[in-house]
């Protein structure tokens, strides 16, 4: 049985932030750090967590601001760089890794914008990167009178939220995981002018700097996914070089860790970090 903990934490401009620490119950061979998408939280990988333990990994998450039960507007950020500085300071400062064992970081959908940007400017730091499902583009195009809202009111009105447009059944083919997420408070589907104007700039800006990627990274996308871009992300490991691991799940939708053949993903991404060391 894993060993589970919580931390409740303030961010460097005072926000409340709470995280989650998976442990096996011998010594972990790795640590694997784990960013989420928008509008969910940590709670939704306790499986995922679990399955890690059990192969004697350890896993470590925090709710970004704005999500779960960390404090903020739901949906909102400031800047990608005070979120970038939430990273470095859960990491270094909260999380309580052993800085000896070999770190990964891995990150899903928006989770994987912030996780590729953390990490081309950290370099050195991973033993490997992950990427589920990253959001470099968005599989359909956001309305243009949203779009437009968005970029017209962020200066003015950069708090104001608006749908994320995520329909859950693109999610997962798993009705069991979307009866749960349906179920779960924690969950939204807000994200606001300001936040989501700059995550559609982040995507686009790294896209053109994938070939700086010089540390071993796995980008991993189902075909069926409608929510984020699959065919952005074989542009993005094209370009990123042979550093980069591309891994294509054919019939697979957006939440790789919640589909039906979920152990496969895990066993994929464990096999993959183990080749790395």
């Amino acid at each position: 049985m894993a060993k589970h903990s919580e931390i409740e934490w303030l961010a460097s401009d005072g926000m409340p932030m709470h995280a989650v620490r998976w442990q096996p119950n011998s010594e972990p061979t790795m640590v694997v750090c784990l960013i989420h998408g928008l509008g969910e939280h940590t709670g939704r990988y306790a499986n995922m967590a679990k399955y890690y333990t059990s192969r004697g990994i350890e896993v470590l998450a925090f709710d970004l601001r704005g999500h779960g039960k960390s404090g903020g507007q739901r949906g909102h950020n400031d800047d990608f760089q005070q979120m970038m500085r939430d990273i470095d300071q859960f990491l270094y400062k909260v999380s309580g890794i052993d800085v000896g064992k070999p770190l990964f970081i891995y990150g899903h959908s928006l989770g994987g914008t912030l996780t590729i940007k953390y990490a081309l400017s950290h370099r050195g730091q991973f033993k490997g990167v992950i990427l589920s499902s990253p959001l470099f583009k968005p599989t359909f195009e956001p309305p243009k009178w949203k779009v437009l809202l968005g970029r017209f009111v962020q200066s003015f009105w950069p708090t104001l939220s608006l749908s994320s447009g995520i329909e859950p059944r693109v999610l997962t083919r798993d009705k069991m995981q979307l009866e749960s997420r349906m179920a779960d408070p924690l969950m939204h589907g807000k994200i606001s002018a300001k936040f989501g104007t700059q995550m559609l700039n982040e995507g686009e800006r790294l896209l053109e700097e994938a070939s700086l990627v010089d540390f071993p990274l796995l980008v991993m996308h189902g075909d069926a996914d409608e929510l984020t871009c699959h065919q952005a992300s074989i542009l993005f490991a094209r370009r990123a070089g042979p550093q980069c691991t591309l891994k294509i799940w054919q019939g697979f939708y957006h939440e790789l860790h919640h589909e039906p053949e979920k152990e496969d993903v895990f066993d994929y991404c464990i096999d993959w970090m183990k080749r790395t060391l």
